[in-house]
């Protein structure tokens, strides 16, 4: 940590010489948040005993050095929660990681190179309307989403940055066996699962991506982070333009409490013909390093 404030103060005092050295800018958040509610038998004043725990990392690190940056960013969201009388489920789950290499073209113009992945970290089930625990439908690797591409980036300020990577290939992954026969579709007499073919583990995509993403701190206490990503596939077929968006506000109540607000949307044809949408407002113990 004193390498980085020693290494700020040299940009400020001779930019020339630091960004040929080189520098790392580094920020990390850890949150943890709990809810728990409980009634006895006589309160008539409805509810249900369920508890809620759910988990918030955060890791950005970015070297600077001549033209170029080097940007590897982590997150990482996870939660669950238990109502009387059902099964334990999920609410959240997101795993994240990102690395990007940008060299400038013009002050506000960069051509970049990178790679990102998406996935779960947990096994996730469909639930009977009865509330019971049914077929598991996800897992880690099954799906994810590996993205690898070079393109044209236009960053006008620091914490916003809008992608365009026409040569971007796509890899999606269904590690899991038993995700597939729960969620295979037969698709013009071939079944796939999350676009996967019956008998192979991998589909291999090329397509047009664009990215916009966007972090700052709107005031001293008050952080907002989303990115959108679409992904428009032309090759081995044209598919309707996948859209993956990804929004957390994260408010701080003295030094080590928050209140988070995260908000996930998924268009993705191969999985369900519609709009998916998952949010969710929770409070508790936050860390910055």
């Amino acid at each position: 940590m004193a390498y980085q404030v020693s290494a700020q103060e040299v940009v400020l005092q001779n930019r020339e010489d630091s960004l040929r050295v080189g520098w790392w800018d580094r920020n990390t958040q850890l949150a943890v948040n709990f809810s728990q509610a409980s009634f006895n038998d006589p309160w008539q004043g409805g509810g249900v005993n369920n508890f809620a725990l759910g988990f918030l990392f955060n890791n950005l690190a970015v070297k600077h050095k001549g033209k170029g940056v080097w940007t590897n960013d982590i997150q990482f969201q996870y939660g669950f929660l238990r109502n009387k009388g059902l099964d334990l489920r999920k609410s959240v789950d997101r795993l994240f990681a990102e690395s990007k290499y940008a060299s400038s073209i013009t002050p506000k113009l960069n051509w970049f190179a990178g790679v990102n992945l998406l996935t779960q970290f947990s096994a996730g089930y469909n639930f009977e309307n009865n509330g019971d625990r049914g077929n598991m439908i996800s897992n880690l690797f099954a799906p994810a989403f590996l993205s690898e591409g070079v393109g044209i980036e236009y960053k006008p300020v620091d914490y916003f940055v809008v992608q365009l990577g026409g040569a971007t290939i796509r890899q999606t992954f269904v590690g899991n066996e038993t995700v597939f026969e729960n969620t295979f579709k037969d698709v013009e007499g071939i079944d796939r699962s999350y676009g996967v073919e019956r008998g192979k583990s991998l589909l291999n995509e090329m397509g047009l991506q664009a990215v916009a993403a966007f972090d700052k701190n709107l005031t001293e206490s008050l952080n907002l982070k989303w990115r959108y990503q679409g992904f428009l596939a032309y090759a081995p077929e044209t598919k309707p333009i996948d859209h993956n968006i990804n929004l957390i506000a994260t408010s701080k109540i003295g030094k080590y409490f928050n209140v988070n607000f995260s908000l996930i949307g998924i268009y993705d044809a191969d999985q369900v013909e519609k709009f998916q949408i998952s949010q969710g407002l929770s409070a508790g113990f936050s860390l910055a390093l």
